[in-house]
């Protein structure tokens, strides 16, 4: 069973609070704090030098975690992607609890453990570190349903929509999209057509925000 404990938060007095509220009330520990990426940096460099271990460890990490490039937003993704490869197992936290962003969040391309809504009691969040830290995984079970409907969405897509779906962002073109893909423009407005009736969206916007890559 893991007992450290790594937090990653923007903000400084909800951090504390959760540090706090942790030690307080289990026998976890919260051995690293990041406020920043950054210190995110830092911590990973000590796993990668070997200097700790990271068999003792799992993370919670607040999915909107802004970092200096305007364009990463929801840098949380990342945070968790790369603690994840390290062999950290994440809890994810947002405020954003769309099932779109637990399907994201929770995906093989990110990688978390576990999902806590940042309106959840503490409880709620000793629970999820407890099955995360035992090897289990963890959803709260008030965002599972909007979970299950987003699953259910992309499991109608093929492997080519699938691609084209993973290579929209908010700030690439169509042009953009086909040329990573090797496909004609017109090709990527065709699939992009299929996603937004699938999703039931009209835009890329609203498709971004319901696939929880906003």
């Amino acid at each position: 069973m893991r007992k450290s404990i790594i937090l990653v938060d923007d903000h400084a007095l909800l951090l504390n609070g959760i540090k706090n509220w942790i030690e307080n009330h289990s026998d976890y520990k919260v051995e690293f704090q990041a406020s920043n990426v950054e210190e995110c940096k830092e911590i990973q460099n000590q796993f990668e030098k070997g200097s700790i271990k990271a068999d003792d460890f799992l993370a919670f990490v607040d999915i909107s975690f802004k970092s200096s490039d305007s364009q990463m937003e929801n840098s949380g993704f990342g945070i968790i992607k790369e603690f994840s490869a390290l062999g950290i197992p994440c809890i994810a936290y947002s405020s954003h609890d769309s099932g779109g962003f637990i399907e994201h969040a929770t995906s093989s391309a990110v990688g978390a453990k576990g999902f806590v809504s940042k309106t959840a009691d503490e409880s709620i969040l000793l629970a999820a570190i407890n099955s995360v830290a035992n090897g289990g995984i963890y959803i709260q079970a008030e965002l599972v349903t909007g979970l299950l409907e987003v699953r259910d969405i992309t499991q109608t897509f093929t492997k080519k929509e699938k691609l084209v779906a993973d290579t929209l962002t908010i700030h690439n073109t169509n042009a953009e999209v086909a040329a990573a893909l090797g496909i004609a423009e017109k090709t990527v407005v065709n699939y992009l057509t299929i996603l937004y009736d699938k999703a039931g969206v009209e835009n890329k916007l609203k498709f971004l925000e319901k696939m929880g890559r906003l």
